[in-house]
């Protein structure tokens, strides 16, 4: 008898929202059930949520007469202290098959991206657990430098570039308030990703298969990704 299973419920950014869809794929594969897709219907950030639904690739899936499953997230597999159990090489190759079915923003080649969280964080106000600030980045630039001493390196971000003074130098550029899908593709994209506490950048890390620099936060890395913290060293 086959379980169905899906996603669905969560009112948050698009960040959290994808990467609960790729729990409910990876939990579908581990105990062998189907995975019924539930579109996104609310969203944080006032976002073209059509658009992204579109972004991602994935159908809505139409069952009839049958029961399903239905979670705001996989915890089990979310908050997994080894998610590469679940987010095997066959899972993140469904999810990306999906991602890439559709078309994507255009964008220039990407070397190094790095995803410094700005907006809904500030050091002293909301989400100041989440802040990570541009002295810690400074540093990582400078080894960035260092260790890919061709390749140009580029900031996402929210905000004025005055905020990010300190950060300005050769071979930086900065990418502030974008269009998020054009954001996260980039991420995707680079050849080298920079991580930050935001499931935005995570998302775009499982789906990106070139190196990746992972800030730790509440989600555990995949076992291929490398620690932020060696950049600081």
């Amino acid at each position: 008898m086959t379980t169905f299973y899906t996603i669905k419920d969560r009112i948050d950014g698009f960040g959290c929202q994808y990467h609960s869809i790729m729990t409910g794929i990876a939990i579908c594969e581990n105990l062998n059930y189907q995975y019924v897709h539930t579109p996104f219907k609310q969203m944080e950030h006032n976002v073209d949520i059509e658009k992204l639904n579109y972004f991602i690739g994935i159908p809505e899936t139409q069952i009839t007469n049958e029961k399903v499953i239905a979670e705001k997230c996989c915890y089990q597999v979310m908050y997994s202290k080894t998610p590469s159990a679940y987010f095997t090489e066959s899972v993140i190759e469904t999810i990306r098959k999906y991602y890439f079915s559709t078309e994507k923003p255009e964008i220039e080649e990407i070397d190094i991206a790095i995803h410094i969280r700005r907006g809904d964080v500030s050091k002293n106000g909301t989400h100041k657990n989440r802040f990570i600030d541009n002295s810690v980045y400074i540093k990582a630039i400078n080894n960035l430098k260092k260790m890919y001493p061709d390749y140009k390196i580029h900031i996402y971000s929210q905000g004025k570039l005055e905020d990010f003074a300190d950060l300005v130098s050769d071979n930086v550029f900065f990418h502030l308030n974008e269009e998020i899908s054009k954001t996260f593709h980039s991420f995707v994209m680079a050849k080298v990703l920079v991580t930050c506490i935001s499931s935005l950048s995570y998302c775009a890390a499982i789906l990106n298969s070139n190196t990746i620099f992972y800030y730790n936060f509440f989600h555990y890395p995949l076992d291929k990704w490398l620690n932020f913290v060696s950049l600081l060293e």
